[in-house]
């Protein structure tokens, strides 16, 4: 059985436009700061944040003393923090959000909880710039996971909704046995444990950067994902080449100029006539996709999109599954 995102309700007939909004809720963790209300800005438009830490009783089975923390405690093992944030406008509970392109066929988000997330996340970027506390880490739209919204005039509190599961990655499945794996798979784990085969670092890496796009890290999520291309192609461009009698010197240039322009059309022109080809929009993309990996590296590009980004992961996986496919045996 799966149990989809539950909503309980509030009437909210009679409410007035010119109201604020408030979403209460806990994260996981703590975010290291003193209990108190901190005003930010982002986009020019303005927020209150409320953070409390909430200390837990039992940790490992040691009674906490009420002010018991774990250092580095990214987790919440010692303690976690709730958190209230205020917007000065009167947010559309019911309006659909992205729909993120990785996790298959589910709803799309709220795109007011989006709002709240991208607040938060500068809100905790900018903590652990002041604090240099470099192990916090960016709420994900999982850790907000239950929530209480409500409007507020100025004189009175109207409740607006309340939230009692709402992942943004598909239902909770309940009953059967979690975890399993097919067959071949699982036997492919026991002989890489057993045998202690080399992992795959392309692999790595685009795992690494579809976890990115879960953490909200689109940046990242690019850097890491580029990572995974390059690595299968610099392969291809070496493999291929020298199986065409190409001249090393030749093919460091080919290296040199994709990593500097992001340019792999000619490259791949040149290297696989006599091969399995791939369609021009796939190359575009991965084109585009170093473009973008080369400002965030070479000119402190910021702002990432979220669904750019992760239709760049999926076209960068199919890239690289066709390297490999037609890449000669070394």
């Amino acid at each position: 059985m799966e149990i989809d995102s539950t909503e309980l309700r509030a009437n909210t007939k009679g409410i007035p436009e010119n109201v604020q909004t408030i979403i209460d809720f806990r994260l996981p963790y703590a975010v290291p700061l003193p209990d108190g209300l901190y005003e930010m800005k982002l986009d020019g438009k303005t927020a209150d944040i409320v953070v409390k830490r909430v200390q837990i009783t039992q940790i490992e089975g040691i009674t906490g003393t009420g002010t018991a923390q774990i250092q580095f405690d990214k987790y919440g093992r010692s303690s976690f923090s709730s958190v209230s944030m205020k917007f000065p406008w009167k947010m559309d509970l019911e309006e659909n959000g992205r729909k993120p392109l990785l996790l298959g066929d589910i709803p799309p988000r709220r795109k007011f909880k989006q709002t709240i997330l991208r607040f938060l996340n500068r809100f905790i970027d900018a903590v652990r710039y002041s604090t240099q506390e470099y192990w916090v880490e960016r709420a994900r739209y999982q850790d907000i996971l239950s929530y209480n919204v409500s409007y507020w005039d100025g004189k009175k509190r109207y409740p607006a909704g309340r939230m009692m599961i709402d992942t943004g990655v598909g239902g909770i499945r309940i009953g059967g046995k979690p975890f399993q794996i097919k067959e071949e798979k699982l036997d492919e784990l026991k002989e890489m444990l057993s045998k202690e085969l080399p992992l795959d670092a392309s692999r790595i890496f685009l795992l690494n950067s579809k976890d990115a796009c879960l953490q909200e890290d689109f940046r990242l999520a690019m850097i890491e994902g580029v990572a995974a291309l390059e690595i299968v192609l610099y392969n291809f461009i070496k493999v291929q080449g020298k199986n065409l009698d190409i001249a090393e010197k030749e093919l460091e240039e080919f290296i040199v100029k994709v990593g500097l322009t992001g340019n792999i059309t000619i490259v791949m022109k040149a290297l696989s006539k006599d091969l399995e080809q791939i369609d021009k929009d796939t190359l575009r993309e991965c084109t585009g996709a170093i473009r973008i990996r080369n400002k965030i590296l070479h000119e402190g590009l910021m702002d990432v999109g979220s669904t750019d980004t992760e239709k760049r992961i999926l076209v960068i996986e199919k890239m690289v599954d066709y390297l490999r496919r037609i890449t000669p045996a070394s």
